[in-house]
């Protein structure tokens, strides 16, 4: 587990770039079209969700530091119940893939790739996030820590060049605790990205008082994710259902900043940082899942049926903005029940049994 294990302040980066990265696209103007400017609030229940999720995994980890969870499903619920429940992790890690992939490529071929098909898209994502997928969980750790300064220095110039395309103050109170209510259901499925917590738990070094470290870059993350959002209302307050592409369009107001150009590729450049390591970490967890379901398999047999299946998934979804909106509104939220809902359950269950050793009168 050593050789394979990631720190505590590599395990908070990979958390601040899963909270920051599927939330500056579609999400804003999803969130302003059902509920309106109190779409902040969405993200703030939804925040709420995410740091419940990973408060369980401190107080799991304080109390089991040496167990996987599938083994903690193993010696408390059984091996159908193992299986089940990772399989139902195989499906949510596989159609949050396709979510992310038809977003991301929506978004790559209306500003980069224009005439291109979706060929050229797939020779540059996959090969890497494949690549990704197969390395050791430490490989990762670094690689993510080697970008994370890169990431946040272009995160924090977008979030201050946002503010300065900003043109007017939206009305407040337009939307009812209905419309937020709705609107986070719909949407939940973009949320939830702690649970890798869960996948991984057996692989990441936790030592005392770590919790706030985790605490701490997960709410970091949140606030400049809410900075976005915020400056995104302030600039297109009631067409802000018109604009897809939030991190862009934010700075496509600017257009031109001291002599510099367009600065609207800033945003273009985080965006595919985010996407190889966003899309990278989630297949990681599939494949992982997937060496729990089938043991006695390698993790090349799960990165083959991966690919079959997703590239014969894909195929069959239409990649527009129209039908990828309307996949991850109605399907995509009851796969979150997973995330939201098995998972919370079973860690309290986990939390209220004792421990073995203390069962047998071991210390």
């Amino acid at each position: 587990m050593k050789n394979d294990s990631i720190n505590i302040w590599q395990t908070g980066i990979i958390l601040f770039i899963l909270i920051f990265a599927n939330k500056i696209l579609l999400l804003p103007s999803l969130f302003y079209n059902e509920a309106k400017v109190e779409g902040v609030f969405c993200y703030l229940f939804l925040f709420l969700l995410e740091l419940f999720l990973i408060t369980l995994f401190v107080f799991l980890k304080r109390k089991y530091p040496n167990s996987s969870f599938s083994s903690l499903i193993r010696e408390k619920l059984g091996v159908v119940t193992l299986k089940i429940f990772y399989v139902l992790f195989l499906l949510y890690f596989f159609c949050k893939l396709v979510l992310i992939y038809n977003i991301t490529y929506i978004f790559f071929k209306d500003l980069i790739y224009k005439d291109n098909d979706a060929f050229l898209y797939v020779i540059c994502i996959f090969p890497i996030i494949n690549f990704l997928a197969v390395s050791k969980m430490r490989v990762f750790g670094r690689t993510a820590q080697i970008f994370f300064p890169l990431i946040f220095i272009i995160l924090l110039i977008s979030i201050v060049l946002s503010f300065i395309g900003t043109k007017s103050t939206p009305l407040l109170f337009q939307g009812s605790f209905s419309s937020i209510f709705i609107g986070s259901f719909k949407h939940i499925s973009s949320f939830g990205d702690s649970v890798f917590l869960i996948i991984f738990f057996d692989k990441i070094d936790y030592k005392k008082k770590d919790g706030k470290k985790l605490f701490f870059m997960s709410v970091f993350a949140m606030i400049l994710t809410l900075l976005i959002v915020i400056s995104f209302y302030l600039s297109y307050t009631y067409t802000s259902f018109m604009h897809p592409y939030a991190i862009f369009e934010v700075l496509g107001n600017i257009k031109d900043y001291g002599g510099l150009g367009r600065v609207d590729v800033i945003s273009v450049i985080l965006v595919i940082f985010l996407t190889y390591l966003q899309m990278g970490l989630y297949l990681k967890c599939f494949t992982e899942s997937f060496l729990v379901v089938f043991p006695k398999l390698s993790n090349v047999y799960a990165l083959v049926s991966f690919d079959i299946a997703f590239f014969f998934v894909v195929e069959l979804v239409i990649r527009n903005l129209e039908k990828t909106v309307l996949y991850g509104q109605s399907v995509l939220p009851y796969f979150s029940l997973v995330s939201f809902g098995l998972v919370p359950i079973f860690s309290i269950l986990f939390l209220l049994m004792k421990k073995k050793e203390k069962s047998d009168g071991k210390t």
